[in-house]
């Protein structure tokens, strides 16, 4: 019978297929990785969709869940359980048991995390999760019933005593009055007037009566009533008179109990049943979560992703296809069907496969066939990039028995019962495979019927994918339109199967070639050849040299397909590496600029203090000649440093490139990355430095770069950071400049500071002048009550920078300044 003629619908797969192609193996794989009960029944349900929209909705969804754990985590799902039908049961008024409210708590507070886990990702990778976003918004929270729950119920399923005053209260009773009741019958078991009449000592519950084990013979010397007799007939448990109020009592507040825990039940079953509109979408959501991420799952156990499905064109191309049972499969490039719209027909719609037994064709012929059911059920497949899949109508097959890929146990009849109904039954890009077709029959005749079957379907627009050994159909599909020849590769050498499929090349029988390997002896395998015929054996040999050909052509195909891969990463690790290099030249000069600015700055501030200095010296007496000299001094000085300062910022551009790999990038990376080089800037010119926002005088060119004085400072950079300045500009620029330049100060003066601010001044300016290489700073803090400069000495004593200092002599200042020589 066909597999299409037990269809019960046009937009799914036929139950016959899904079994013989093994996919309820696959779903129950699915089945295993959700994690409760709502996923795992719609994995049990799953069937395949031969609708385009719906299968590409489910894969979306496998994609964005997939995406998820890649980038955040697995979401938790912990607690969730089908509880439908008690949500269902509540809903019309009836009332829950306490551990059927406890695993809906539970579900509640599982879907409530599970939507809070969905949604707290970052905002940078959230557009990639709407659909799933959709579902989780399904999700309502209600923490009123979680808390309502677990205020009532303890872990275990039981209600807790603060449930309600009238428990609590009844509980408290219960206790006290067990007190009583085995504190009498303790002393009825160390009465000597009782004690002898005893089985045993200790106390018994019949029936929720507290009683004593009494002889058999003795039962008339305890006075009470008698619950039961003990299996051997030796004592009565009996209930003394003493104790029975207390356990009418007893029984009473057992009563007020059990009603109390009702009425807990009952108010807490109407709660859910009044939610019931917010609970069951909620859990029927975290269900399809449940499943979805199993989905994701899978996907990264088979290491799969999700085809490109396609409406415009027929067929498929599945770049090395793996089968998802068969562990260590040989991935194999499987194609039939249409390249692209424009091909009215496709390359070929009819594929035969040859080859050895136990070479793999079965493999190929279900993996195909298997992999278009994975993706019909919204299922990633274990295939490469590339890879894509136009939904066939309906798949038809004649595998033999599902049981075995290795027997064939059908009938010839039963073969041909099932090719006629996939004759009756086919549509235009169906897709049919036939594993040995022809088989079972005379081979001449078997071939005829198979080549007759192969065209019929083509011409109807199916697509076919058969494995034989018959060689008359390989001749067949040379010869025929839209017929393509395949094989699986054999090795001579090693005279085993390789797995590999090739497209395009007919396989060779290698019986005689195989025969004579394993000592068959020459005249018999010589016999043979004759036997066989010229045409037969030049065909064999014939194609036995095409396969070596195309063997060797797709090792050296895979050889090219390895370098290039190689080279590829290379330029991917240059162009990464040069990216990095020019990001830390950026952030080098970055703070260059940033400190330049802040150097400059300071040393106008200071150039001109010293310059109001000189003013001030030159017009006063001899004595005070001497600070003349000083200012200058200090002018001298803040040259030397501003100097030095930009000799040693042009070192960092060019140490950063360097020390950003062992590996030196190549010369013509480094010129493609690097700015052309502009021959337009002369000695002289007066430029404007980019990064800086400053202006200077080129005084130097070496080496495509340029050597600019700042004032006193001198800096060298790249002509890509300079930009000529018009001379109208130009004016005065010399004369403005000359006077900034920086230093850190000599000394810091902290009078009128308190203490605390006063050691803060004296950290940072500590800080300042070992960064600018002074080896003795002062520090005026004045005389007054002394605090501030015992705060000031007990600071130095413990800063480590500091070598020594002391008090300043008196002509300096004496008391009310220290001289600090650091380290």
């Amino acid at each position: 019978m066909s597999s299409a003629s037990t269809s019960n619908s046009d937009f799914t797969y036929q139950t016959r297929t899904t079994e013989r192609l093994e996919l309820p193996k696959v779903l129950s794989r699915l089945e295993s990785l959700c994690a409760c009960e709502l996923g795992r029944a719609r994995a049990r349900k799953l069937s395949p969709s031969n609708q385009n929209e719906i299968a590409r909705a489910a894969l979306n969804l496998t994609s964005q869940a997939k995406i998820f754990v890649q980038k955040s985590r697995f979401p938790p799902f912990g607690g969730l359980s089908d509880v439908s039908e008690s949500l269902k049961v509540a809903s019309i008024g009836a009332t829950l048991e306490s551990k059927t409210l406890l695993s809906v708590g539970r579900a509640i507070e599982g879907a409530r995390r599970l939507r809070e886990t969905l949604f707290s990702v970052s905002d940078e990778i959230a557009d990639n999760f709407d659909d799933l976003f959709d579902i989780a918004e399904r999700i309502v929270p209600r923490k009123d019933l979680e808390k309502a729950i677990t205020e009532a119920i303890d872990d275990n399923g039981e209600i807790k005593d603060d449930a309600s005053l009238d428990l609590l209260r009844a509980r408290r009773n219960i206790r006290s009055t067990q007190t009583q009741i085995q504190t009498r019958l303790r002393g009825m078991l160390s009465d000597n007037r009782i004690t002898p009449h005893l089985q045993d000592a200790f106390v018994t519950v019949r029936d929720g009566r507290y009683c004593l084990p009494v002889k058999a013979e003795s039962r008339g010397s305890v006075p009470g009533i008698v619950h039961d007799r003990s299996s051997s007939g030796n004592a009565f448990f009996i209930e003394p008179q003493a104790v029975v109020d207390l356990n009418n009592r007893l029984r009473e507040l057992a009563g007020e109990e059990r009603q109390a825990i009702d009425d807990i039940l009952r108010t807490i079953s109407g709660l859910v049943g009044g939610a019931f509109e917010d609970l069951r979408p909620s859990i029927e959501a975290a269900g399809d979560l449940d499943f979805i991420f199993a989905k994701a799952q899978f996907s990264l156990e088979l290491d799969g992703l999700e085809p490109l499905l396609r409406d415009e064109v027929h067929g498929c191309f599945l770049k090395a296809a793996r089968h998802p049972l068969v562990r260590n499969c040989v991935a194999n490039d499987i194609k039939i069907g249409a390249e692209s719209a424009a091909t009215e027909r496709g390359d070929f719609d009819v594929l035969m496969l040859t080859g050895p037994n136990t070479g793999g064709k079965t493999i190929v012929l279900k993996t195909l066939g298997l992999l278009c059911l994975m993706t019909a059920c919204g299922l990633h497949i274990p295939v490469e990039n590339e890879s894509w899949i136009a939904l066939p109508g309906q798949i038809h097959v004649d595998i033999g028995d599902e049981q075995s890929i290795e027997q064939n146990l059908s009938t010839f009849s039963g073969h041909l019962k099932n090719i006629v109904g996939i004759l009756r039954d086919v549509k235009a890009n169906d897709l049919v495979l036939f594993d040995e077709i022809g088989a079972g029959t005379d081979p001449d005749e078997g071939a005829a019927l198979a080549k007759a079957v192969l065209r019929s379907l083509s011409r109807k627009g199916a697509h076919v994918l058969a494995t034989t050994h018959y060689g008359e159909l390989k001749q067949f599909a040379l010869s025929a339109g839209r017929f393509e020849n395949a094989s699986v590769e054999f090795d001579p050498k090693t005279l085993s199967p390789t797995y590999r499929l090739r497209i395009g090349v007919p396989g060779a029988s290698n019986a005689l070639d195989i025969a004579a390997r394993l000592d068959m002896p020459p005249d018999i395998v010589a016999r043979a050849r004759k036997y066989l015929g010229r045409e037969r054996v030049d065909a064999e040999a014939a194609t036995q040299q095409l396969e070596a050909t195309q063997r060797q052509l797709s090792e050296q195909t895979d050889a090219a397909s390895r370098e290039r891969e190689s080279l590829e990463k290379l330029r991917r690790d240059y162009e990464a590496r040069i990216q990095r290099v020019e990001q830390e030249r950026e952030r080098e000069i970055e703070r260059a600029r940033r400190d330049a600015k802040q150097i400059v700055e300071t040393a106008t501030q200071e150039a001109n203090a010293a310059l109001r200095e000189l003013r001030s010296a030159s017009q006063g007496t001899r004595s005070e000649n001497k600070g003349t000299e000083a200012a200058r001094g200090r002018l001298r000085t803040l040259k030397e440093k501003v100097d030095a300062f930009g000799a040693n910022s042009t070192k960092n551009e060019a140490k950063a490139v360097e020390a950003e790999s062992e590996t030196p990038i190549p010369q013509k990376m480094r010129e493609s990355a690097a700015p052309r080089v502009v021959d337009s800037f002369k000695v002289g010119q007066i430029v404007k430095l980019k990064t800086l926002d400053r202006e200077g005088e080129i005084i130097k060119i070496e080496n495509n770069r340029a050597e600019v004085r700042i004032g006193a400072m001198k800096i060298e950079v790249k002509f890509a950071d300079l930009e000529i300045v018009e001379r109208d500009k130009v004016r005065g620029v010399a004369a403005i400049q000359a006077r900034k330049a920086w230093m850190v100060p000599p000394e810091i003066n902290l009078i009128g500071m308190d203490t605390v601010s006063g050691i803060e001044e004296v950290e940072k300016y500590l800080d300042d002048a070992l960064l600018a290489g002074m080896k003795e700073v002062r520090i005026v803090h004045g005389r007054g009550s002394g605090a501030l400069r015992t705060a000031v000495h007990r600071f130095l004593k413990s800063n480590r920078a500091v070598n020594e200092f002391e008090l300043a002599p008196q002509n300096e200042g004496g008391e009310g300044a220290t001289t600090v020589k650091l380290g």
